[in-house]
């Protein structure tokens, strides 16, 4: 398949009720060959910043008041293609997460 395989973490310390340790995964999505391009958008309006981008993975950084309402409206998911893994969102974390958390969205090259 082409695409791209999304992981989207936050430090557990920043989410309620989960305390200190490792982060912890709030989404984990497969979408088709355009998928990047709704993080390329934030990148582009200054919302979100690129760190790594080798294809292994391409990494960002964003708050969580600007992805988690992407997540909650589907706009991230199908929108290029389904993909063959099911989808996995963890609601009661996402909720949990507060707006200036920082986020990290990993994009892992499907080719």
């Amino acid at each position: 398949m082409l695409g791209w395989w999304f992981v989207v973490t936050v430090p557990a310390a920043a989410v309620e009720a989960v305390g200190d340790g490792e982060d912890v995964v709030l989404a984990k999505w497969e979408t088709g060959i355009g998928g990047l391009d709704w993080i390329a958008g934030l990148v582009a309006a200054g919302r979100a910043e690129q760190s790594g981008f080798d294809g292994y993975p391409h990494r960002y950084t964003a708050r969580a008041g600007e992805v988690l309402p992407l997540l909650a409206d589907g706009s991230v998911f199908g929108v290029f293609g389904a993909g063959i893994r099911p989808r996995e969102l963890y609601p009661d974390l996402i909720a949990g997460c507060p707006a200036e958390a920082l986020l990290t969205v990993e994009a892992w090259d499907q080719s």
